[in-house]
């Protein structure tokens, strides 16, 4: 890896040095980082906050629970192969739901 021995200074009004800031932060990188990861081009993600791994985290557990619930179900006899298959699948359509609504709230 090269070093980094070239430095550029840049002047900012202090409307600028705000902005650059509030993304700086929202972004959750050291300033220089941010700045070489703006200039090549990089698309910069916010990433997500702690309520989202919480809920995505919560809802794995439930869907994984369920997922054993459902296959002591099936090996006892009481849910057949299709309706076990479209259970998990609604489960599954109802993961995805929560993360896109969730994710689009926190935006």
């Amino acid at each position: 890896m090269s070093r980094r021995n070239k430095a550029v200074v840049i002047r900012f009004t202090e409307d600028e040095w705000k902005a650059l800031n509030d993304e700086v932060k929202k972004a959750k990188m050291p300033r220089e980082k941010f700045c070489r990861a703006v200039l090549l081009g990089a698309q910069i993600n916010a990433p997500p906050d702690a309520d989202y791994v919480s809920l995505i985290f919560e809802v794995r557990r439930v869907g994984s629970n369920l997922n054993q619930l459902v296959r002591k179900l099936n090996v006892l006899g009481i849910v057949h192969g299709l309706e076990l298959e479209r259970n998990q699948n609604e489960i599954h359509e109802v993961c995805d739901m929560l993360c896109d609504t969730f994710r689009k709230v926190t935006k």
